[in-house]
């Protein structure tokens, strides 16, 4: 009887070994797949952005050649009223019936002149106006090409958010590890505080148990441009220790490096932060209007942390910062580092 029982029990073990690595490998499976498709909608980013250059672009050249004509069609106006003039004062003179062989040289003049004047003026016009004909039409196609991966951008969107909801329902929290961060955060009154309370409570100590690499590559956490540098002024003077990223409304928000999600929430007034950690490097991100990933996740570069909000006062700008023992560094150094090794 104890032999069928621990037959039993070691047959449960086994399956339910199996059903977790089956777990796993679904898992896994997704967080790929949803790796690549925020590539692909990061992709997308670059691509509307760039449409929507062009199309900017093409406004300003609008702006500039809407007036030009608008002038260049008063001065053919008042050449022709002067036209006129001169052609009613040559038929005065010819019903005059008088030698006035000088006056009709100088009419004969004027309006030659007036008529070299007159042809130059119309050629330019009919340059800007096919200029305008030209830029017309490209904005036409930026703006069809713009709905387009619009469309596309939103799709892919919808299937991120299928997805991430996906993998919510079978992720597991370290609810422990949770407490413990989510004490350290309340207690803190600084993000160098935080930092520090941290590396004392040995929090990221863990990663060395997980074997994550202490080597640092760096990327955009998002599509779009530096704004603010490592060690430029604040808005009271002060110095940053941050590099700002501005970026569109709802753009996708992914990890800049890879390593151990070691808190996720809100903090202070940084409002939704993230920190990563690679048992050497911490990078703090902050800026996103929600977040997916949470305390005690493994994250690789380019996997999906959170979204930018829809709607500003500010503009969508997230903010990185990278720390090493308590002292802030300038993350421009391994974003460079990481493009010119070609490490990813």
């Amino acid at each position: 009887m104890r032999k069928i029982i621990f037959g039993i029990f070691i047959l449960a073990c086994c399956a339910i070994l199996l059903h977790c690595r089956a777990e796993t490998k679904k898992n896994l499976q997704q967080t790929q797949e949803l790796r690549l498709l925020c590539k692909k909608a990061q992709d997308l980013e670059k691509e509307m952005s760039r449409s929507s250059a062009e199309i900017e672009i093409i406004n300003q050249k609008e702006k500039i050649f809407a007036p030009l004509i608008r002038n260049i069609f008063e001065i053919l106006a008042r050449c022709y009223t002067i036209l006129v003039d001169i052609q009613r004062f040559s038929n005065l003179l010819v019903l005059a019936h008088e030698d006035n062989k000088n006056d009709f040289v100088r009419c004969s003049i004027i309006v030659k002149n007036f008529s070299t004047y007159f042809r130059g003026i119309s050629e330019q016009l009919g340059k800007n106006r096919m200029e305008v004909s030209l830029l017309r039409r490209n904005k036409q196609r930026y703006l069809s090409d713009l709905a387009e991966k619009k469309t596309a951008y939103e799709s892919i969107c919808a299937e991120i958010n299928s997805k991430t909801s996906q993998l919510a329902q079978t992720r597991s929290e370290n609810i422990i590890q949770n407490d413990i961060v989510y004490h350290i955060a309340s207690k803190s009154e600084s993000i160098e505080e935080l930092d520090a309370e941290l590396e004392a409570e040995n929090t990221i100590g863990v990663l060395r148990n997980i074997k994550i690499s202490t080597e640092l590559a760096l990327v955009y956490p998002v599509v779009g441009k530096i704004v603010a540098e490592f060690g430029d002024k604040g808005p009271n003077n002060e110095m940053i220790y941050h590099i700002s990223f501005a970026t569109r409304p709802g753009a996708v928000v992914t990890s800049p490096a890879k390593g151990l999600v070691v808190f996720t929430g809100k903090f202070l007034n940084y409002g939704n932060m993230i920190i990563i950690s690679n048992g050497e490097y911490r990078v703090f991100l902050y800026g996103m209007d929600s977040l997916f990933a949470s305390t005690g996740d493994i994250v690789e570069i380019g996997d999906y942390i959170g979204r930018m909000g829809t709607i500003s006062h500010d503009g969508f700008v997230i903010k990185m910062e990278l720390k090493k023992s308590g002292e802030p560094l300038d993350p421009r150094h391994w974003l460079l580092e990481t493009l010119e090794k070609g490490k990813l």
